[in-house]
């Protein structure tokens, strides 16, 4: 599963390449872990998860990195931008406007706004 969760994921960040060097036997069950509860799909598609994903990123402030990484993904898997910005709106009430804004800022990167 580990060469095909980095497909799965449909992005690779400098933690994962560190993880995966350091401590293999350990990033093999995060990778269980990341498709039981990310990349595989049960009762929510993809294109769902990712908009959680970002929303969720998004208001706990996460790196633009890794907020972008799941725009990216978002769009490859049927997103569209509006539906985006559609979710990263639905943050403002409940985290205020600066998790929106933080969203908006990987949006608008990825998409050239």
């Amino acid at each position: 599963m580990e060469n095909n969760q980095d497909n799965n994921r449909g992005y690779t960040l400098e933690m994962h390449q560190i993880m995966k060097t350091q401590d293999p036997v350990w990033f093999e069950k995060y990778n269980e872990f990341i498709y039981a509860t990310y990349t595989g799909e049960r009762t929510l598609d993809r294109k769902t998860k990712e908009l959680i994903q970002i929303t969720v990123e998004a208001a706990l402030k996460a790196d633009m990195e890794q907020i972008q990484a799941h725009v990216k993904v978002a769009l490859q898997v049927g997103a569209t931008a509006e539906e985006i910005l559609e979710a990263l709106q639905c943050v403002v009430a409940p985290m205020g406007a600066l998790a929106f804004r933080r969203g908006l800022q990987a949006l608008s990167a990825e998409v050239g706004w």
